[in-house]
């Protein structure tokens, strides 16, 4: 997705920020953010050490991360998320590096190297150019033997047309086709979100409709977020082995997931 739709996101999501600065610990830790925990428990077993949110957005699950006791840094491709990433650990008292970078750019934007890396975000990724150069830049800053923990296919998961008519369909059926997210107002701006979902042969596109009405004049901002299924795990094997990975493996992390089921993260060891 193009950087001005993610800015577009976060822009709005900032300008709401009262309505989930209070309780956003307790969505990151409870039980629809159990990847936190998860990716806890592997850095753990690594012995610590620095940790590389990839995909920190506004900072949320970066200051979740750093308040369980890791030494992590946050990054994004959005300027403005991570400047304002930045302006939400000053405002918790905290102190966290955060910069921008995409995953391609990372070993000219960072000297540090990690023992793990987090990314939620790159099962996202359009393109296998894209995705290649990702992996190729999450490689270059990973300490020997260190890891990539991230969300997508599942170990098994096949380019068989029925398994990705499965998934695309829980995709679609996971939030109404529409709905009216919130809306929020401060001082003499209101504004709306409203989510209307589209299928496509491999995909799914999430259109973000912002209604603005400020100083009594309306307009229409729009952002759209494309959900790709086309990923299984061969090709996923294919991609990190060819980015120099030595073992890619799903690991199911038990009572993390929603309502205490157990939660699945990919995991790719250098």
């Amino acid at each position: 997705m193009d950087e001005e739709s993610w800015e577009t996101i976060y822009r709005w999501e900032w300008f709401r920020r009262e309505a989930w600065r209070a309780d956003f610990r307790r969505a990151k830790r409870g039980p629809s953010g159990g990847s936190s925990r998860a990716f806890q428990q592997v850095v753990a077993g690594l012995g610590g050490g620095p940790a590389l949110d990839a995909s920190c957005g506004l900072g949320l699950k970066t200051i979740v991360l750093a308040e369980m006791g890791l030494n992590v840094l946050g990054s994004d491709g959005c300027a403005f998320a991570v400047e304002k990433a930045r302006e939400l650990a000053r405002l918790e008292r905290l102190d966290i590096d955060y910069f921008t970078s995409s995953w391609a750019e990372l070993p000219s934007q960072t000297p540090r190297r990690f023992a793990a890396v987090f990314c939620d975000a790159l099962s996202w990724t359009l393109t296998r150019e894209e995705f290649d150069a990702s992996l190729r830049g999450f490689r270059s800053v990973l300490k020997s033997g260190g890891v990539l923990v991230f969300m997508g296919a599942e170990e098994g998961s096949s380019d068989d047309p029925a398994h990705q008519e499965k998934l695309l369909g829980e995709l679609w059926n996971r939030r109404p086709r529409f709905e009216i997210d919130w809306t929020h107002a401060e001082k003499d701006t209101r504004c709306t979100r409203i989510l209307v979902r589209e299928l496509g042969p491999d995909f799914m596109d999430e259109h973000s409709l912002y209604l603005v009405e400020e100083a009594g004049r309306r307009r229409l901002e729009t952002a759209t977020v494309r959900q790709p299924v086309y990923w299984h795990w061969l090709i996923l094997r294919e991609m990190f082995a060819g980015a120099g990975f030595s073992k890619l493996e799903t690991r199911e992390f038990p009572d993390l997931g929603p309502d205490g089921a157990p939660l699945k993260l990919n995991v790719a060891k250098l």
